[in-house]
């Protein structure tokens, strides 16, 4: 059996980095995913935005709520210094928001959200949904941004909760809809206990417990702001 030396393993890099040239990529910055939606879209999802690398899968639930995956350095900077988001809401457990200077209103909330089962019980992401919930339901620090890794799976959850907990003409089984269906990427087959957890929730004890006093219309109105620029 031949053994790879450190030659070869230069060679097989290299060679890896022609191949994801030929692809569009960069071996710096990682592709863009493209996630596959239903065709026609529904009006009431959530608006896909321009986006890139910097702020990947990032759609506008409302005028006051966005959602995306983990934005980089220079996304987080985008989103600063124009003034689209105020206050971005991280779920991750392991990888923080960079930390930069912005001259505008501008904060970083970590609430880190295991999202894998075994739970003991429902009442451990009662408690994560309360705390987001809670955030959100201040307005006036919004607009929001929600992100987790990939924006995906527990940025899903929690969009489909702030739905049926805040919008008006939105129930479990419309927030599960979208959530599966939207083209965010949410793995139903890992992720089924978060459909499970929708389903059982007490809405109104979680209403109570933000709290939320009146659910409103969660509407876009006209046309949304591009926070980043097409392409990467």
């Amino acid at each position: 059996m031949t053994r790879l030396t450190f030659r070869n393993y230069i060679g097989l890099f290299l060679l890896s980095a022609v191949v994801l040239s030929m692809l569009g990529c960069s071996t710096i910055q990682p592709c863009c995913k493209t996630i596959q939606t239903i065709d026609p879209r529904p009006s009431t999802w959530a608006l896909q935005m321009k986006s890139n690398c910097n702020v990947p899968n990032l759609y506008k639930i409302d005028d006051n709520v966005y959602r995306s995956g983990q934005p980089t350095e220079a996304g987080i900077n985008v989103l600063c210094q124009n003034k689209y988001i105020k206050t971005v809401i991280n779920l991750e457990k392991f990888h923080s928001d960079p930390v930069i200077q912005c001259l505008n209103e501008f904060h970083i909330l970590q609430i880190p959200f295991n999202p894998l089962p075994p739970f003991e019980n429902k009442k451990m992401i009662d408690e994560e949904v309360i705390k987001v919930m809670r955030i959100l339901s201040h307005k006036e620090n919004g607009p929001f941004l929600i992100h987790c890794l990939h924006g995906s799976d527990r940025t899903g959850l929690m969009s489909a909760m702030y739905r049926i907990l805040f919008c008006e003409g939105w129930d479990k089984e419309k927030a599960i809809d979208e959530m599966e269906n939207g083209g965010y990427g949410f793995n139903a087959q890992m992720y089924d206990h978060f459909i499970d957890y929708i389903n059982s929730a007490n809405i109104e004890k979680l209403r109570d417990a933000i709290p939320v006093k009146a659910k409103f219309g969660c509407a876009q109105q006209g046309n949304p702001p591009v926070p980043c620029s097409s392409g990467r």
